[in-house]
């Protein structure tokens, strides 16, 4: 079976494979991103290469988000089984949140980074400044980064939550995004 291949009701390989890499590399990012505030500031050494590592990862993710976006653009998913109709909206309502919490928080981060006035590197190569330092919109775009992490975690409970449901009423929604599954 081809990637973009999928028997009807299943989302294709591509997109189960990206289904789960980002969200793998989110929950890293959680536990890194918590874990990294408690490095001490001195030496500066640690404390810079634990956020340089997490605004990469980061950047990973949105260029891993626009690929799905792209995706999914060009193959819906599959038709949600029979369902009430507020779960149905339920959960095209939480997708569409977990989308954009997932776009802002990379994007938040990174502009936060332009504007910290310390030079942005992905994976340790220097990227072109394109910025300049300013406290404001710096301090502005920690700020989103910060509250959008809540409601990140908050969609990806919610997400979880739903998925579990499925599990518990026999539904086989889960099975559509599982790796393997039939």
């Amino acid at each position: 079976m081809r990637v973009s291949d999928a028997p009807a009701g299943r989302y294709t390989g591509l997109a189960i494979a990206l289904h789960w890499v980002v969200a793998a590399l989110v929950v890293a990012q959680f536990a890194w991103g918590w874990w990294m505030q408690e490095i001490p500031k001195q030496p500066v050494g640690p404390r810079v290469d634990a956020f340089n590592l997490h605004k990469s990862i980061g950047m990973l993710i949105f260029a891993l988000m626009i690929a799905r976006l792209g995706w999914r653009l060009h193959r819906p998913p599959p038709a949600l089984p029979p369902l009430p109709a507020w779960e149905s909206r339920l959960a095209r309502a939480v997708h569409t949140l977990l989308y954009v919490a997932l776009f802002v928080q990379p994007l938040s981060g990174y502009l936060g980074s332009v504007f910290s006035g310390y030079p942005v590197r992905l994976f340790g190569v220097v990227l072109p400044a394109w910025g300049w330092k300013d406290e404001g919109i710096k301090d502005l775009m920690s700020s989103i980064h910060l509250v959008d992490s809540f409601a990140l975690a908050a969609f990806a409970l919610l997400h979880v939550a739903g998925a579990l449901k499925h599990v518990a009423d026999g539904s086989g929604v889960l099975r559509r995004m599982l790796p393997g599954a039939r």
